[in-house]
Protein backbone atom coordinates (compact mmCIF):
# COMPACT_ATOMS: atom_id res chain seq x y z
CA UNK A 1 0.00 0.00 0.00
CA UNK A 2 1.42 3.66 -0.58
CA UNK A 3 2.01 5.46 2.05
CA UNK A 4 0.22 9.22 1.99
CA UNK A 5 2.84 10.94 3.59
CA UNK A 6 5.07 9.70 1.63
CA UNK A 7 2.95 10.66 -1.69
CA UNK A 8 1.96 14.21 -0.41
CA UNK A 9 6.06 14.39 0.48
CA UNK A 10 6.35 13.35 -3.30
CA UNK A 11 3.75 15.66 -4.65
CA UNK A 12 5.42 18.56 -2.24
CA UNK A 13 8.81 18.34 -3.77
CA UNK A 14 7.32 17.97 -7.80
CA UNK A 15 5.25 21.02 -7.02
CA UNK A 16 8.29 22.80 -5.35
CA UNK A 17 10.62 21.29 -8.30
CA UNK A 18 7.68 22.98 -10.52
CA UNK A 19 7.77 26.25 -9.24
CA UNK A 20 11.36 26.56 -9.05
CA UNK A 21 12.02 25.88 -12.84
CA UNK A 22 9.19 28.14 -13.83
CA UNK A 23 10.65 30.10 -11.69
CA UNK A 24 13.58 30.33 -13.57
CA UNK A 25 12.61 30.26 -16.65
CA UNK A 26 10.75 33.69 -16.21
CA UNK A 27 13.54 35.10 -14.75
CA UNK A 28 15.41 33.93 -17.98
CA UNK A 29 13.04 35.57 -19.98
CA UNK A 30 13.06 38.80 -18.19
CA UNK A 31 17.02 38.80 -18.13
CA UNK A 32 16.88 38.11 -21.50
CA UNK A 33 14.58 41.57 -21.76
CA UNK A 34 16.72 43.39 -19.94
CA UNK A 35 19.63 42.40 -22.43
CA UNK A 36 17.76 43.09 -25.00
CA UNK A 37 16.71 46.57 -23.92
CA UNK A 38 20.27 47.24 -22.85
CA UNK A 39 21.49 46.00 -26.32
CA UNK A 40 18.79 48.32 -27.83
CA UNK A 41 19.89 51.44 -26.07
CA UNK A 42 23.46 50.82 -26.76
CA UNK A 43 22.77 50.35 -30.54
CA UNK A 44 20.68 53.60 -30.37
CA UNK A 45 23.64 55.20 -28.99
CA UNK A 46 26.44 53.65 -31.18
CA UNK A 47 23.72 54.89 -34.48
CA UNK A 48 23.60 58.14 -32.80
CA UNK A 49 27.39 58.66 -32.66
CA UNK A 50 27.64 57.19 -35.87
CA UNK A 51 25.23 59.97 -37.29
CA UNK A 52 26.48 62.68 -35.72
CA UNK A 53 29.86 61.90 -36.70
CA UNK A 54 28.68 61.82 -40.38
CA UNK A 55 26.69 65.09 -40.55
CA UNK A 56 30.02 66.43 -38.98
CA UNK A 57 31.86 65.21 -41.49
CA UNK A 58 29.81 65.74 -43.91
CA UNK A 59 29.57 69.30 -42.47
CA UNK A 60 32.94 69.68 -43.30
CA UNK A 61 32.67 67.98 -46.96
CA UNK A 62 29.92 70.92 -47.58
CA UNK A 63 32.44 73.62 -47.08
CA UNK A 64 35.17 72.37 -48.97
CA UNK A 65 32.85 72.43 -51.97
CA UNK A 66 30.97 75.52 -51.73
CA UNK A 67 35.15 76.83 -51.96
CA UNK A 68 35.65 74.37 -54.70
CA UNK A 69 32.46 75.51 -56.28
CA UNK A 70 33.23 79.40 -55.98
CA UNK A 71 36.26 78.92 -57.05
CA UNK A 72 35.48 76.97 -59.69
CA UNK A 73 32.65 79.84 -61.11
CA UNK A 74 35.31 82.42 -60.47
CA UNK A 75 37.28 81.09 -63.13
CA UNK A 76 34.78 80.10 -65.29
CA UNK A 77 33.63 83.60 -65.03
CA UNK A 78 37.03 85.00 -66.12
CA UNK A 79 37.22 83.32 -69.16
CA UNK A 80 34.44 83.93 -69.82
CA UNK A 81 34.86 87.53 -69.33
CA UNK A 82 38.03 87.39 -71.30
CA UNK A 83 36.81 85.37 -74.10
CA UNK A 84 33.97 88.41 -74.74
CA UNK A 85 36.62 90.82 -74.36
CA UNK A 86 38.37 89.23 -76.93
CA UNK A 87 35.75 88.71 -79.50
CA UNK A 88 34.27 92.19 -78.85
CA UNK A 89 37.18 94.06 -79.77
CA UNK A 90 38.08 91.24 -82.50
CA UNK A 91 34.72 92.08 -84.07
CA UNK A 92 34.10 95.82 -83.10
CA UNK A 93 38.07 96.86 -82.37
CA UNK A 94 37.48 97.84 -79.14
CA UNK A 95 38.80 97.27 -76.08
CA UNK A 96 36.46 96.99 -73.39
CA UNK A 97 38.84 98.20 -70.82
CA UNK A 98 39.18 100.89 -73.18
CA UNK A 99 35.68 101.38 -73.48
CA UNK A 100 34.77 101.02 -69.88
CA UNK A 101 37.79 103.76 -69.07
CA UNK A 102 35.98 106.33 -71.84
CA UNK A 103 32.83 105.59 -69.78
CA UNK A 104 34.15 107.01 -67.19
CA UNK A 105 35.54 110.16 -68.15
CA UNK A 106 32.06 110.95 -70.05
CA UNK A 107 30.31 110.43 -66.59
CA UNK A 108 33.04 112.77 -65.13
CA UNK A 109 33.27 115.05 -68.51
CA UNK A 110 28.69 114.86 -67.92
CA UNK A 111 29.22 115.61 -64.17
CA UNK A 112 31.49 118.89 -64.64
CA UNK A 113 29.43 120.66 -67.90
CA UNK A 114 26.01 119.86 -65.04
CA UNK A 115 28.02 122.18 -62.39
CA UNK A 116 29.30 124.44 -64.94
CA UNK A 117 25.31 125.13 -66.06
CA UNK A 118 24.51 125.40 -62.71
CA UNK A 119 26.98 127.97 -62.17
Amino acid sequence: MINPKKLIGSVKSATQMGESSVRTVIWAGLGAYSKGTEQVGMAQHMVTKQIQDLVSKGSEVETEMVERIQESKRGLFGQAESQFNQAFNATCGIDRDRLSNFEQKVDHLQEMVEKLAAK
